[in-house]
């Protein structure tokens, strides 16, 4: 099955080998006046017999042009247009020796003040720069009826859709996507892009702009991000679309869902409900707006593995959601409007799992054999709400609260016989439980800052808040029978039956002001060095209440009494200040048409005050403490451009923090029927110190006429904690698998993350592409300790590496082949327990072919091979396949679906611990087949009236 990569690597070539024979045109454009060189000029070919568009560029830096795929033998034109000159207009034919004409040095020149334009050329150009905006005009592409916006941007030459749905414009990712200025049903990118129609559509506009989620964190990052504003034409600003479908399948399987959205200039609403058992998460909530979209064609696959769930889940859902905006400004900036939510989610799981555990223990290798059942239901009830008003002048304003209910019930069956060397039955513990709960809980929190175009005039106004409140209380109840047979030790079988009752409540409050005029305030205008100065206050106020009963029998017949030692009340206040005082420094230079870098330093001065009083039932759990601690941090941005060459940004953050042990590590409360792994706290534990350093480097090109693309993205996360809190691990001395655990503080603990995102484009012409996608990561952490009295190092190495490449012939045929290679490996230092390791490989290949614009076929494969660290390796095919129709005018959907045609779906967990390695096999969905209809209902605009026709081509239009 893994060759399947490597003979589909060699095919795709082969799939485009019969291409005609073409060119190119190019030339380089000039002031007529000035002889300088003309940027961003749109440039577009167009075929004389019928005025069709053959290639369209913008001009570069240096006023070049060089447009590929031009056919021989043909006769063409092409149309130059810039603002605020003349329109250019060239007849040409494709020199068939060379391949390629060049027009030279072309001047273009402005209309004179007083001159009566007598000769309009007007065309539909593809491509405009206007100002610092990208606009791409819709009407320049010839599609079907049915097509959406998606299948227009494939078409656009340095813009890429990956496989993902993730768009890139030269290697850049598109972080936002409007319309009209607002975000379209909560800013999910397929959304917008997979149900607007393309025939809607007046121009897409791809801009820079603040990322204003950013502003108010002086710690994070400020860059600007890249977005795309889809401005809808003047007719079609009100709209309906959505999907209705059911199926039902063998074994009884079946799914429903109903999505309706409806928007207008001021308004957008939507409703979401489905149910279904094949564990489809998809469309749960609010993602049901997202993935229940109208796709004029599958490139998002069905496929993969699919379905990959522990156990069988029903799933029921319902949301609501409504944004109101206040205004009618199409500014993706500046904005007043009110979001509002509503959903509900019932999920009811039946887990069925088997574990193996082993662990190296004195020379001897303890294995411990585990089953579960368990059934889970939970019932969710949540309402958010958010109001956000930025204006030119006046302050920004955003404010956000949700309120989630929360009920669930809960039984479960366990079984977990331990064996030392496989030969020596040392213990077996039964245990059995229900429980339930119910949970409230409210959150609020946002920000007011002042506008930045008043700083302009005085930066003493400059400032920003941030608060938040949080309130939780949950009640919940269990009971548990847990009986442990020792065949080691005296006591050969001991049965707990308890019973617990719990009530906890949660309050928290906070507040951060930032004053960033506090240079101004302090110097005046002196501007001392150019450095600006902020002062950040931070208060945080926390209480949290326990109150715990527990009973127990010592008999099935006897009545239940209270346990004392488990049953407590309990009560923790929080008070922390947070001081701090900021210093800036940023460096800028730029060449127009050559280069551009910014770059800037920051330091943190921040002191931590924190104060906590903790009142129990339990005499030893009442403690006062304070704590104070320096805790500087620093940041670094750097951003450059090189023309017509490449983007790179940087970042990097470091800081630290303190915190204290906690009370249940000073002073745990411990349950008997933890019968293997019992927890010993230490009243002298100290508080931790973590440095974090986190890392970003993000490389793109910017070459706006290639055909390729390419970008990387490189973060690394970085800890040490020192006087961390660690485990001194003894087993029992009679081998029955028992163990405590002493926490003690170690001198460090740390881990290391990193990964890497490599992405490669290309257009080998109209509808070929292909692109590369390779991410792999890394994982790490050290943490040092003791087993059976010896200092013992736990040291854990995650490797992943998934490789992916994506062919696809535009409305014809596509193809996505993948490997991932994950390996984990863990070692313990001083020890007699050989360092363990599991590794899997999962290739997985999903295909489309679409044998015309109703009928498209689906197949995903995904086979996958799990070597585990104490068990041979297992190795399991997932074949699904995928046949849809589309009638109505591609309203209606009819589709057959097949999923684990070969009846090996499970799911296998492999982990690795401090000093045990496990792997755990649970059921899951297996072969099914399902018919399942669906219908788009689709209206954009209002009225009977037809626009007429967009011209085709040129018009030569005379003016009197």
């Amino acid at each position: 099955m893994r060759r399947l990569i490597l003979v589909t690597l060699i095919l795709i070539p082969s799939l485009v080998f019969a291409q005609k024979r073409t060119g190119a045109v190019k030339g380089v454009l000039y002031d007529s006046i000035n002889d300088y060189a003309l940027q961003s000029a749109s440039v577009t070919v167009f075929k004389q017999a019928d005025s069709s568009i053959v290639e369209f560029q913008l001009t570069n830096t240096q006023g070049e042009f060089d447009i590929k795929n031009i056919p021989a033998k043909t006769a063409l034109y092409c149309i130059i247009s810039y603002t605020g000159y003349r329109p250019f207009v060239k007849n040409f034919q494709l020199d068939t020796v060379t391949m390629v004409t060049n027009l030279g040095k072309l001047f273009m020149t402005r209309p004179d003040k007083d001159e009566m334009e007598e000769v309009v050329v007007k065309a539909v150009q593809p491509l405009r720069m206007n100002g610092d905006t990208l606009e791409i005009n819709p009407d320049a592409f010839k599609l079907d009826s049915n097509a959406v916006v998606e299948d227009m941007l494939l078409r656009v030459p340095g813009l890429t859709v990956w496989g993902d749905g993730t768009i890139t414009m030269n290697g850049r990712k598109l972080e936002k996507v409007y319309v009209d200025g607002k975000p379209f049903f909560g800013g999910a990118t397929q959304t917008a892009t997979q149900n607007l129609p393309k025939n809607a559509i007046e121009k897409i506009q791809l801009y820079q702009e603040k990322d204003v989620s950013k502003l108010t964190n002086t710690e994070e990052k400020t860059d600007s991000l890249y977005s795309m504003n889809i401005k809808l034409k003047a007719d079609k600003k009100k709209g309906m679309f959505g999907k209705i479908g059911a199926g039902y399948g063998t074994d009884d399987h079946y799914t429903g869902d109903g999505v309706i959205q409806v928007y207008d200039k001021k308004n957008q609403a939507g409703i979401a409900i489905g149910i279904n058992n094949i564990n489809k998460e998809e469309g749960t909530g609010e993602n049901a707006f997202m993935d229940n979209t109208f796709k004029s064609n599958f490139r998002i696959f069905y496929g993969g593995r699919g379905n990959a769930n522990d156990g069988i889940t029903r799933r029921t859902y319902g949301n609501l959601k409504w944004q109101h905006s206040f205004s009618e400004s199409d500014n993706s900036q500046f904005y007043n409007r009110l979001t509002t939510d509503y959903g509900f989610l019932n999920t009811r799981r039946n887990v069925t799992s088997n574990g193996n555990r082993e662990e190296i223990i004195n020379n001897n290798r303890q294995t411990s054999i585990s089953k579960n059942t368990s059934i889970n239901d939970n019932t969710s009830n949540t309402v958010k709400f958010q109001y956000e008003n930025r204006k030119k002048f006046g302050n920004f304003v955003n404010f956000n609260a949700n309120y989630t209910n929360q009920h669930s019930n809960s039984s479960s069956n366990a079984s977990t016989n331990i064996t030392l060397n496989d030969s020596i039955n040392t213990s077996r513990t039964n245990s059995s439980s229900y429980s339930s709960s119910n949970s409230n809980s409210f959150n609020m929190f946002g920000w007011l800052r002042s506008n930045d175009f008043e700083l302009r005039d005085d930066p003493r106004k400059n400032y920003s808040v941030n608060f938040g409140a949080n309130y939780n209380e949950n009640l919940s109840n269990r009971a548990t029978v847990n009986t442990l047979e020792s065949f080691v030790d005296s006591i050969y079988t001991n049965t707990i039956d308890r019973k617990y009752n719990n009530y906890s409540k949660n309050y928290n409050a906070y507040a951060d002001l930032n004053y960033d005029g506090f240079r101004q305030l302090l110097f005046g205008i002196y501007n001392f060095f150019n450095i600006n100065m902020s002062l950040v206050n931070g208060i945080n106020l926390s209480r949290s209440e326990q109150n715990a009963m527990v009973v127990d029998r010592d008999a099935p017949d006897a009545p239940y009494r209270i346990n004392n030692y488990l049953t407590n009340t309990n009560t923790l206040s929080s008070f922390s200040y947070n001081p701090a005082l900021n210093f800036n420094k940023s460096f800028n230079k730029s060449v127009w048409g050559k280069y551009y870098y910014w770059l800037s330093f920051g330091v943190n001065l921040r002191y931590q005050f924190q104060t906590q009083k903790n009142e129990s039932s339990i005499l030893n759990r009442n403690i006062d403490r304070s704590f104070n601690a320096f805790t500087p941090g620093l940041n670094a941005n750097f951003n450059y451009q090189k023309e017509n060459a490449l983007r790179i940004y940087s970042y990097l953050w470091a800081n630290t923090s303190n915190q204290l042990p906690s009370i249940d590590q000073l002073y745990p409360i411990i349950d008997s029927t933890e019968r293997y792994n019992v927890i010993v706290g230490n009243p002298l534990l100290k508080a931790s110190k973590t440095k974090y350093l986190n890392y970003s480097f993000d490389i793109s090109r910017a070459k706006p006429n290639s055909k390729s693309n390419y970008g990387a993205r490189l973060g690394i996360n970085f800890n040490n904690i020192s006087s961390a809190i660690g485990d001194s691990l003894v087993y029992n001395r009679d081998s029955s698998g028992k163990s405590t655990r002493y926490l003690l503080n170690v001198a460090y603990q740390r881990s290391l993350g990193a990964n890497l995102n490599l992405n490669f484009s290309h257009n080998i012409d109209k509808k070929n592409t292909i692109s590369f996608t390779y991410i792999p990561s890394l994982n790490s952490y050290i943490r040092p300790g003791y087993i059976d009295g010896r200092q013992s190092t736990s040291r854990n190495l995650s490797l992943s590496n998934n490789f992916n490449v994506l062919y696809n012939l535009i409305d014809k045929f596509n193809i996505s082949v993948g490997e991932i290679i994950a390996t984990n490996r863990n070692h313990q230092s001083n020890s007699d327990r050989q360092a363990a390791a599991i590794r899997s490989y999962t290739t997985t290949s999903n295909v489309n072919y679409f044998i015309n614009k109703n009928l498209t076929l689906n197949t995903s494969v995904n086979y996958q091979t799990n070597n585990s660290a104490q068990q041979d390796a297992r190795a399991f095919t997932i074949w699904n396949a995928n046949a849809i129709y589309r009638f109505m005018q591609q309203k209606a959907e009819l589709k057959l679906s097949a999923f684990d045609l070969l009846k090996q779906n499970k799911n296998i967990d492999n982990n690795l611990g401090y000093n045990y390695a496990s792997t755990t096999v649970s059921n899951g969905l297996q072969q099914y087949f399902m018919i399942t209809f669906s219908y788009y209902p689709r209206k954009f605009g209002g009225g009977s009236g037809r626009r007429p026709p967009a011209p085709r081509g040129p018009m030569m239009i005379m003016v009197q």
